[in-house]
C-alpha cells in the first residue's frame, strides 16, 4: 500500500486533490494484482503478492486505500499536502 502511495504521489500533478491520488492509488494496487507491470521477476512477483494479500493467484483489487479526517471535506476539491 505504501508503494502504491509513493507512486501516486509521484505521478500526480502538483495540487492534486484527495479523490485523485486515492484513485491513482486504487490503478496502481489493480495493475499489480494483474500483473500489470509488464516484469515477471521475482521482486515484481513479491510486490505483486504483497498488494494482493499474499496471494500471487488472486485476481481483482484486494486492498482499497482509505482516507480518514478530523472533518469532512470534498476529497475531489481539496488539494493533497504533505
Amino acid at each position: 500500500m505504501t508503494f502504491c502511495f509513493i507512486q501516486a504521489v509521484e505521478r500526480c500533478a502538483p495540487g492534486a486533490a484527495y479523490g485523485t491520488i486515492l484513485t491513482s492509488m486504487r490503478s496502481a494496487i489493480k495493475n499489480a494484482g494483474s500483473g500489470g507491470s509488464g516484469g515477471g521477476d521475482v521482486v515484481t512477483s513479491l510486490i505483486s503478492m504483497l498488494l494482493t494479500g499474499g496471494s500471487l493467484s488472486a485476481g481483482g483489487l484486494r486492498q482499497e486505500p482509505q482516507l480518514t479526517a478530523g472533518e469532512a471535506f470534498d476529497v475531489y476539491r481539496k488539494p493533497f499536502s504533505l
